[in-house]
C-alpha cells in the first residue's frame, strides 16, 4: 500500500515537474524552435462569443502573439513596411490550423491583443490556447496550441 501511494505521489510531483508549456515557431523568424511562455510578460484579455447555447464570455491570460513572435524574431525583406505582409499560421495538435495578419497584432497596424492563453478563468489550460478577441463565433480559438508558422 505504501509503495502504490508513494508511486502516485511520484507521478503527480512528475506532472508538476512537466517541461513548462512552449510553442515551436517556425518560417520567417531568426530563432527556428520553441519558444517558453511562461518567460514572457503575461497579460489577461476578457472576449465573448456566440457558440449554439448563445453567447459565452470568459478570461484568459498568456503572453502576447506579437511577444512570442519577437522571442523568435521575425525576420523581414528590404523595403517599406514589409514586415506588414507577415502571416501567422497557428497550428492546434489535432491538425486544425488558422491565420492571423501581422496588421491585426501590430500597434501600428489594428494593435489587436490576441494572445497565447494558458489559463482561462483563472484555471489553468491544459495546453496553450490561441485566443482572437473580435473573433464571433471563436473560429481562430486555436485549442492545443503546438506551433506558429511565420508567412
Amino acid at each position: 500500500m505504501r509503495l502504490l501511494a508513494a508511486a502516485a505521489m511520484f507521478w503527480t510531483i512528475g506532472a508538476w515537474a512537466a517541461a513548462p508549456p512552449a510553442v515551436q515557431v517556425s518560417g520567417l523568424v531568426a530563432h527556428s524552435g520553441p519558444v517558453a511562455l511562461a518567460g514572457l510578460r503575461q497579460v489577461s484579455v476578457a472576449a465573448s462569443f456566440q457558440t449554439k447555447g448563445g453567447e459565452v464570455a470568459h478570461h484568459w491570460s498568456g503572453p502576447l502573439l506579437l511577444d512570442v513572435l519577437a522571442a523568435a524574431s521575425v525576420t523581414d525583406e528590404l523595403g517599406k513596411k514589409t514586415h506588414m505582409r507577415h502571416t501567422i499560421l497557428a497550428h492546434g495538435s489535432d491538425g486544425y490550423a488558422v491565420a492571423v495578419a501581422i496588421g491585426e497584432i501590430e500597434p501600428t497596424g489594428e494593435g489587436k491583443q490576441v494572445i497565447v492563453a494558458l489559463r482561462e478563468d483563472d484555471v489553468p489550460l491544459a495546453a496553450p490556447r490561441l485566443v482572437v478577441p473580435g473573433d464571433a463565433h471563436f473560429a481562430r480559438g486555436v485549442q492545443g496550441l503546438v506551433a506558429l508558422e511565420v508567412r
